[in-house]
């Protein structure tokens, strides 16, 4: 987590490297390795931000507030959906047509005047912020919906190794052609009775899921499902072989073939199910079907594919506008809170530190002696912070200098 903090100068530049050199020596011991303190130009003096009134200022105050939290919500779902389709994924900020780790880029940060103008009003700077994040956000959503629509589709018709129940699942994938004898055929007339799949003007055939123990039972009574155990072809019974092994299914149910006349098909199948000993499927093996099932799949699996990537890198390109915005925006609070609490014309010093997680204590003791003395008026600045509503939604207590947290990433969980 980063704080940034501001304390009152109505001087130089040279004193903010001054106060930037301080900070950095007693600051920069209780600061995470990885950041030492660092100066966060936030346009004051001359070159400051355009405001308008004291009145403006506490509008903005409580605004920027609001759309803080609402800018931070839109980079954690973009940030968690882009996570969650890609583990690799490099969180950069595009900059000045560079691609910059977040740090960098913080380092690097100078105000954006050719997107937000300093000579246009803060409020209007603001109010385009929020319709290019808000824009974004929709886009982003819709992008996602339609590739979990997808993903949706992949998984209803996706082959489900080791997860088959053949009493319920589609059987497209378990009387594949490598398995189904005479699967590979395309041309009825040249089917044999050797074929598992008999088709014929006088004969169908009629699958069934057996369960677990019951092949012996089934075998005795398939023929005499029906009354005129002349409707069934005798010893037709046949059960699914993959590679020379019966298929069974992840509950130990294993799957048949019987041939039957055409015309007592539904009587069988009728019989069967009032028998309830075995479960009947209501499928007609087909090389075409097959076929345009996998083909289907190819489809599908192309358009997740192309779809996957189109989202990834639109999250990329999100992600590092929306967080542009939030750090112009959290600028912005450092400006409006510095002017109300220090007076104007605006002039002050902000910082960005990132405290090691057991020296916060400890850091906000340094900073409270470090940058309560460039104040210009401690009284004043108290009381037009009071006026202000100056109370930050992460702290409890007061302190003598501006400060926001800024956690950028969403905490890691273990």
């Amino acid at each position: 987590m980063f704080w940034i903090v501001a304390c009152g100068s109505n001087s130089k530049t040279q004193s903010k490297d001054a106060c930037m050199s301080i900070v950095k020596s007693r600051a920069g011991p209780l600061s995470t390795d990885d950041f030492a303190p660092m100066q966060f130009n936030v346009p004051d003096g001359e070159n400051s931000l355009k405001f308008g009134s004291f009145d403006n200022l506490i509008r903005m105050s409580d605004d920027l507030q609001k759309f803080d939290s609402q800018v931070e919500g839109i980079v954690r779902r973009t940030e968690k959906t882009w996570l969650e389709n890609e583990m690799n994924a490099e969180f950069k900020v595009i900059s000045q047509r560079s691609k910059l780790p977040f740090t960098q880029y913080l380092r690097q940060w100078q105000w954006d005047d050719a997107k937000y103008p300093k000579t246009r009003s803060m409020a209007d700077n603001l109010k385009l912020m929020l319709t290019i994040v808000s824009k974004l956000d929709e886009e982003l959503k819709n992008k996602t919906a339609q590739f979990q629509e997808l993903k949706t589709q992949k998984s209803n018709i996706s082959k489900k190794e080791g997860q088959q129940n053949f009493t319920t699942s589609e059987l497209v994938d378990v009387l594949a052609p490598e398995v189904v004898i005479g699967g590979s055929k395309t041309d009825p007339n040249t089917m044999t009775v050797d074929d598992d799949f008999i088709k014929s003007e006088h004969l169908s055939t009629v699958v069934v899921a057996v369960p677990r123990g019951g092949d012996a039972e089934f075998l005795k009574t398939y023929e005499k499902m029906m009354d005129g155990c002349q409707n069934v072809v005798p010893m037709s019974a046949r059960k699914f072989c993959s590679k020379g092994k019966p298929l069974e299914d992840k509950d130990g149910n294993t799957i048949w073939r019987v041939v039957v006349f055409k015309s007592k098909v539904e009587d069988y199948k009728k019989a069967c199910r009032e028998a309830k000993k075995v479960t009947v499927r209501d499928f007609e093996y087909s090389l075409e079907n097959y076929q345009n099932t996998r083909k289907q799949r190819d489809e599908i699996d192309a358009k997740v594919t192309t779809n996957l990537n189109v989202l990834n890198k639109f999250c990329a390109a999100t992600w590092s506008d929306v967080m542009v915005a939030w750090v112009h925006i959290k600028a912005m609070r450092v400006f409006v809170e510095s002017v109300l609490r220090f007076g104007v014309p605006p002039g002050f010093a902000s910082f960005i530190i990132c405290p090691k997680s057991n020296q916060q204590t400890k850091m906000r003791n340094v900073l409270a002696d470090i940058l309560k003395g460039n104040a210009a008026d401690v009284a004043a600045t108290t009381a037009a912070a009071a006026a202000a509503g100056d109370q930050e939604e992460d702290q409890e207590e007061y302190f003598p200098y501006v400060s926001f947290n800024f956690m950028p990433f969403a905490p890691k969980k273990d």
